[in-house]
């Protein structure tokens, strides 16, 4: 499948080096696609799911992302709900620039060397700072280029801040032991195909306890790690055997083809066969 790919050049003023936009809805956003520079967006209200280098995430209110160069990524509705998120593009120099100011070789490292882009979940307090700048960059950019110019570094160094302090108190949060064996378990056949009831039945936790446990370590649903570990699986049974993909579909845990065929193609943004064909 062609991925699209974004140019800096056509979309930020070079005198900004950034721009600011709103996406008010995830019908208006951009299919499948990955940029030549980097981009901070912030989900303002509501909850989607982004799909980002082949995995699908979940996210809410207050989650601020930092995609570099060439991830790939696109969002989708979660179940019927909507999202609106701000969107902050800064050229790769201006990125290099603010992690040169933090003098924090490690922040840099990691958000650059990560398989996944680093995400957070900002405080109300925090999200309002970064949206109310996010607005004067778009209004300065049509008035005073240098101010807006300023404003998007000083929102760049704020993201960067708030996401060094939030990422060590994430770290902070231990895994528990049982989480990890569980985690271990599921990666057995016999545990993902037995889908949630399997689950449950191995953590021996109540259905809302175990929601909370992982959105809070995994920044997932239940259903959502179960649905890509079957769906990894059944990826591979597609590439390295014969069976047929009703046959795939049944050996991976889906007993509904359809919702295979659709949970397939919203994952790896093509269909069951053209993955095969390929």
């Amino acid at each position: 499948m062609q991925v699209a790919v974004l140019k800096a050049a056509a979309l930020i003023d070079p005198e900004v080096q950034a721009n600011f936009h709103i996406e008010y809805s995830i019908k208006h956003t951009t299919p499948l696609h990955r940029h030549d520079y980097y981009e901070v967006f912030i989900i303002t209200a509501g909850k989607c799911i982004h799909h980002i280098n082949g995995e699908a995430h979940y996210m809410e209110k207050g989650t601020m992302v930092f995609i570099r160069p060439d991830d790939t990524h696109w969002y989708d509705f979660y179940d019927d709900s909507d999202c609106q998120f701000i969107n902050v593009n800064f050229y790769k120099e201006v990125i290099e620039d603010a992690f040169k100011y933090l003098a924090n070789p490690v922040v840099a490292q990691k958000l650059k060397s990560v398989a996944m882009p680093p995400s957070i979940v900002l405080p109300p307090s925090d999200v309002e700072t970064l949206v109310r700048k996010g607005e004067l960059i778009h209004l300065y950019t049509t008035l005073e280029k240098k101010k807006a110019r300023i404003l998007a570094r000083s929102f760049l160094t704020d993201a960067l801040t708030y996401y060094f302090f939030n990422d060590q108190n994430e770290n902070e949060k231990i895994m528990p032991q049982w989480l990890d064996a569980l985690l271990l378990e599921l990666q057995k056949k016999e545990n993902f195909t037995g889908g949630l009831e399997r689950l449950y039945t191995l953590s021996d936790r109540s259905v809302g306890h175990m929601n909370r446990v992982f959105k809070q370590y995994l920044h997932t649903t239940p259903t959502a790690h179960i649905n890509q570990l079957r769906l990894g699986y059944a990826k591979n049974l597609l590439l390295t055997t014969p069976l047929s993909i009703l046959e795939i579909s049944y050996e991976a845990g889906f007993d509904n083809l359809s919702h295979f065929y659709h949970l397939f193609k919203k994952n790896y943004g093509a269909s069951p066969g053209k993955i095969r064909r390929r």
